[in-house]
């Protein structure tokens, strides 16, 4: 593992701990999402807050601060493997930041972001079935599980040498969403419009 490789990877932890919902809502004198919606500093919830454009704002920069990173990694001539290493850096700034006393988002943006450069057949199979998801169940939590267990046996399948930081990626975003997935076990999971 070189100096450059651990330099980079945090610097894509530091890119990944700004948090353009936060920035965003505070540049515009709106309350933190933070203690607003659902609590989380991402798009949905942006959304969920009534407004749209910070929401594509949030979203914009949450992609380009995954893909940013990745970008890097591939502009500096580190192997793929190592841009998906780098990519699990700004997934984990973006989930646990450093800015904001590790309270961040759930990070599906930023790994959305992530794989459209090192996999953009993965990023679109993923994004693919969020979309579907969310526009038949309105659950923006269910649709990014259902994304992020797709990816697991297309990388398994495709892209070999990049499986266990995917699957690290996922894990972290499972995790996140466990209160999520206690409510949609349970039948509580708020809807888009419900």
């Amino acid at each position: 593992m070189s100096a450059e490789f651990i330099l980079l990877s945090v610097v894509a932890y530091l890119l990944g701990s700004v948090s353009f919902a936060v920035l965003l809502s505070r540049l515009r004198h709106l309350p933190d999402p933070r203690s607003v919606g659902s609590g989380n500093p991402g798009a949905s919830n942006m959304l969920r807050l009534g407004n749209r454009s910070l929401a594509l704002a949030t979203l914009a920069g949450d992609l380009t601060k995954g893909a940013t990173a990745v970008w890097l990694a591939r502009y500096l001539n580190f192997e793929p493997v190592q841009q998906a290493w780098v990519g699990l850096a700004v997934i984990t700034g973006h989930i646990l930041p450093i800015y904001y006393h590790f309270r961040g988002g759930k990070g599906v943006a930023t790994a959305a972001g992530v794989l459209l450069v090192i996999s953009w057949p993965a990023a679109l199979l993923a994004s693919s079935l969020w979309i579907i998801t969310f526009a038949v169940q309105r659950m923006a939590s269910l649709a990014s599980l259902v994304a992020c267990m797709a990816l697991l046996p297309w990388i398994a399948w495709q892209e070999t040498d990049l499986l266990l930081p995917i699957v690290f990626m996922v894990i972290l975003i499972m995790l996140r969403h466990r209160l999520n997935i206690e409510r949609l076990l349970a039948g509580t999971e708020s809807r888009f419009g419900g």
